[in-house]
C-alpha cells in the first residue's frame, strides 16, 4: 500500500515538474509588457530619482527563456534590476515560467542636460528570449541641471539672477551686514534646508519651494504636499523684503522675530505645516498678498505692527485641525485695508479684547467665490470669480 502511494506522488510530481519545464521556442509566444512608455519624473541633474516598478508577464501555458536584458544605450543613468538581480550591464540566462511573471525595478541618476530647461532622456529596456525574437520597453526620464549650496553663507552683498534651479541644502544664511538679492531666480529646498536672514533678502520674482519633483501618488505631486522645507526666519533687527514672489510647501514658511521687518507685495504664501507669517515684535507689510491653508494660522503677530492692504486670507488647510486665518494678539498695532478673509470655519479671526477692524475693510468669502477649491487633488485658485460679491477684496 505505501509503495503505491509513493509511486502516485512520484508520478504527480514528475508531471508537475514536466509541465513547469516545458519550454517554448515558438517566435509567437511572447512576453506581455508594459504598452506605453515607462514616464519618469524629471530629476536635477546628478541626483538621483525615485523609484519605479513594472510587470514582465507570461502569460502561454509554457515557460520561457531569456537569453538577455539589456540597456539599448546603457550611458543615460538607468539602473534596472530584474526579478532580484541589477543589469552589470546585462543579465543572462532567465526563465519565465507559464503564467508566471517578474518584476522591475528602474531608477535613474540624471546627467548634465547642458541646458536651461529640463531635458529628455529616452532608453530601451531589450529582452532577446530563446526563440531569436526581441522584445523592448521605452523608458523616459527628464533631466535638469542646477546649481548645488551646501550650508551656502553670504557674507557680502550678493545679487543672484541665475534661471536655472538652485538646490539648497542645509540652511542659507544670509549675514548680519549682507544684502542677498534674487533676481527671477527659483530655490528649490531639500528636506530640512531652510533660509537665515540676519542682514537683508531682497527677492523679486522668485520661487521657493521642496526640491521634490517627483509624486507621492499618481494624482499628488510631493510639490502639493505641505512641510517639505524648514522655511524662512528672520532673525532680530533683519529685514525681509519680497515682491511677486511664490513661497509655498514649507513648515512655517516666514517667521520674524523682534526687531525685524518684512515686507511682502503680490506675494503668495502657501500650504504650510505650521503657519504661514509668524511675527513677534516686529514690523510686518504685506500689500497685495495672498497667504493660504496652513495647519497653524495663516497670520498670527504678538507685538509690533502690522499692515494688511488689499490682501486675501484663505484658510481651507485640507489635513489635520486647521488654526484660524488671522491671530493678533495683544500689543499688536492693526492696520487692515479690503482684507479678503475665507475658510472652512466660522470664526476665522481671533483679535486681542477691545481690537476691531473697521466695518467696510474686510469681507468673508465662501468657497464659491473662488475660481477652484479641489480639495482631492489639493489644487487651489485664489482668484475671485467674475461674479463673486467679494469684488474689490482681496488681491485678485
Amino acid at each position: 500500500m505505501m509503495k503505491r502511494i509513493f509511486y502516485f506522488f512520484a508520478i504527480v510530481l514528475c508531471v508537475a515538474c514536466s509541465n513547469d519545464e516545458q519550454f517554448t521556442t515558438s517566435s509567437s509566444d511572447l512576453l506581455t509588457l508594459p504598452d506605453d512608455t515607462l514616464k519618469m519624473d524629471t530629476v536635477f541633474s546628478g541626483a538621483s530619482s525615485s523609484t519605479y516598478t513594472f510587470w514582465i508577464r507570461n502569460r502561454n501555458s509554457k515557460a520561457l527563456r531569456v537569453n538577455d536584458v539589456r540597456l539599448a544605450d546603457g550611458t543615460q543613468g538607468f539602473r534596472v534590476n530584474v526579478d532580484g538581480e541589477y543589469l552589470h550591464p546585462n543579465i543572462s540566462g532567465l526563465e519565465v515560467l507559464g503564467d508566471d511573471s517578474l518584476l522591475v525595478f528602474v531608477e535613474i541618476t540624471a546627467p548634465e542636460a547642458g541646458q536651461l530647461a529640463p531635458k529628455p532622456i529616452d532608453e530601451r529596456l531589450v529582452l532577446t528570449l530563446e526563440s531569436g525574437v526581441q522584445q523592448e520597453v521605452s523608458m523616459r526620464a527628464w533631466t535638469w541641471d542646477a546649481e548645488r549650496w551646501d550650508n551656502k553663507t553670504v557674507t557680502a552683498d550678493e545679487e543672484i539672477t541665475t534661471q536655472k534651479p538652485i538646490i539648497v541644502y542645509g540652511t542659507l544664511t544670509v549675514a548680519e551686514g549682507a544684502t542677498l538679492k534674487l533676481r527671477g531666480t527659483s530655490l528649490y529646498f531639500h528636506d530640512g534646508a531652510g533660509i537665515d536672514v540676519c542682514g537683508t533678502l531682497e527677492a523679486e520674482g522668485a520661487t521657493l519651494r521642496g526640491d521634490r519633483l517627483d509624486d507621492m501618488f499618481s494624482y499628488l505631486p510631493y510639490d502639493h504636499v505641505c512641510g517639505q522645507w524648514r522655511g524662512i526666519s528672520i532673525k532680530e533687527n533683519a529685514r525681509c523684503q519680497l515682491t511677486d514672489c511664490d513661497i509655498h510647501a514649507a513648515h512655517d514658511a516666514l517667521v520674524a522675530a523682534a526687531g525685524s521687518t518684512l515686507s511682502l507685495t503680490r506675494t503668495v504664501v502657501h500650504n504650510n505645516a505650521g503657519t504661514g507669517i509668524a511675527a513677534a515684535d516686529a514690523t510686518v507689510e504685506l500689500s497685495y498678498c495672498q497667504v493660504s491653508n496652513a495647519e497653524g494660522s495663516l497670520v498670527t503677530a504678538k507685538g509690533g505692527t502690522v499692515t494688511l492692504t488689499q490682501c486675501t486670507l484663505a484658510q481651507y488647510y485640507p489635513f489635520a485641525l486647521r488654526d484660524v486665518a488671522l491671530v493678533i494678539e495683544e500689543g499688536t498695532q492693526l492696520s487692515v485695508t479690503k482684507l479678503l478673509i475665507a475658510g472652512y470655519d466660522e470664526e476665522l479671526i481671533t483679535l486681542a479684547e477691545g481690537m476691531e477692524i473697521p466695518e467696510g475693510e474686510s469681507y468673508t468669502a465662501e468657497k464659491e467665490d473662488f475660481v477652484l477649491i479641489d480639495e482631492d487633488n489639493l489644487v487651489y485658485d485664489f482668484h475671485l470669480k467674475p461674479d463673486s460679491k467679494a469684488a474689490g477684496f482681496g488681491c485678485y
